[in-house]
């Protein structure tokens, strides 16, 4: 039977009840359709704790007192994405929240978000200073973190001033706090 011989058949009221169906079959089965077929999961990227101590991480590699904690959730947020695409960038980030964790608790007994005290955080962020998590999570966090219109004016910042003529004519010697 051809492809027009079948649509010829086809009727309006036969058309929907198989679109109903349809939908009625992937809402009932959805997250196993979706599911990654290799390990039988739905992908998955950090957890809320390994989220939380990475924006703890990320506030102590770039502190600012004055920043609310959604700068650098916006600074966190292209990691997050590339940890659910990707299972090599989620066990580098988990693997290095670990290793932050196993320190602070060898030294505090508490997890890296949970520690108050900013020297011990800041010793164990020494013991993985030159590793590979490190290097990520300061090289794909800093971008983000600076360059959210929003942060600008808490520093000084004016903006972009190429579209106004530079900033010979205005504002070059505005900044009190240098």
């Amino acid at each position: 039977m051809g492809l027009f011989d079948w649509a010829g058949k086809l009727s309006r009221r036969g058309f929907l009840a198989g679109g109903a169906a349809t939908i009625a079959a992937v809402a009932v089965t959805g997250p196993t359709i979706l599911a990654d077929p290799q390990n039988g999961a739905a992908p998955a990227g950090l957890n809320a704790e390994e989220s939380r101590a990475l924006l703890k991480f990320v506030r102590d590699l770039f502190p600012h007192d004055r920043l609310e904690d959604v700068f650098y959730a916006k600074a966190i947020a292209p990691l997050q994405e590339e940890a659910v695409k990707n299972s090599s960038t989620r066990e580098l980030l988990a693997g290095g929240i670990a290793r932050l964790n196993a320190s602070t608790l060898a030294s505090a007994g508490k997890a890296y978000a949970d520690v108050a005290d900013e020297s011990v955080r800041v010793a164990a962020i020494k013991q993985i200073e030159g590793g590979a998590f490190f290097t990520k999570v300061h090289g794909d966090t800093i971008t983000p973190l600076y360059n959210q219109p929003d942060l600008w004016p808490k520093f000084g910042y004016e903006g972009p001033s190429s579209a106004l003529g530079g900033y010979i004519h205005r504002g070059f010697n505005d900044l009190d706090w240098l």
